[in-house]
């Protein structure tokens, strides 16, 4: 392979690797804001982490890095990927009766002899894959074995003028959340 044609292929991974850092780096400060891609967060980061290390392990061949170096970084993508796994949230989508409006729900449970459930709502914005957290909720229960849906009353939701959902659960208090925060 001639010398002009390797210094391309360093000069694409590296602006590859930058190109995914800043990446990181715009959906490090959206969140920061309540702001979120839909396919960021309906992979729990997982997509994110992986391209991560993609872009770093081409860097890292092209550009020869140390092994321990390579070996650091994967330990620590690995740990996130762990920990984004036990945090492990779910996503279901519905919409507004009228259709304008699309909200996501992330749930999640954790159970030690009662069950608390984990709800975040996010409302997708005018600018598609855009969503914003609106609230985010718990609700604990005690020997119910229903899922997390169902405890938070999904069918049974009431849209007040696509600004506002009620809730209805037979399982715990009405759950109101406010869209238009």
């Amino acid at each position: 392979m001639d010398k002009t044609k390797r210094l391309r292929i360093r000069n694409g991974t590296m602006i590859f690797f930058i190109l995914v850092l800043v990446f990181d780096l715009v959906v490090f400060i959206m969140s920061k804001n309540n702001y979120y891609f839909s396919f960021v967060k309906s992979t729990n980061n997982k997509l994110l982490i992986l391209l991560t290390l993609v872009s770093f392990y081409a860097f890292a061949i092209t550009h020869k890095l140390h092994r321990v170096l390579i070996i650091i970084v994967t330990f620590t993508a690995f740990l996130y990927l762990g920990w984004f796994g036990l945090t492990n949230n779910s996503y279901h989508t519905i919409d507004s009766p009228s259709g304008n409006v699309k909200v996501m729900i992330g749930h999640r449970d954790v159970t030690f002899g009662e069950t608390n459930h984990f709800y975040e709502f996010y409302l997708y914005t005018s600018i598609p894959g855009l969503m914003k957290k609106v609230e985010k909720h718990k609700i604990l229960t005690r020997r119910v074995y229903a899922g997390n849906l169902e405890v938070l009353g999904v069918d049974d939701a009431e849209w007040i003028d696509d600004n506002k959902i009620i809730f209805h659960s037979q399982y715990a208090e009405d759950t109101q959340v406010d869209l238009k925060q």
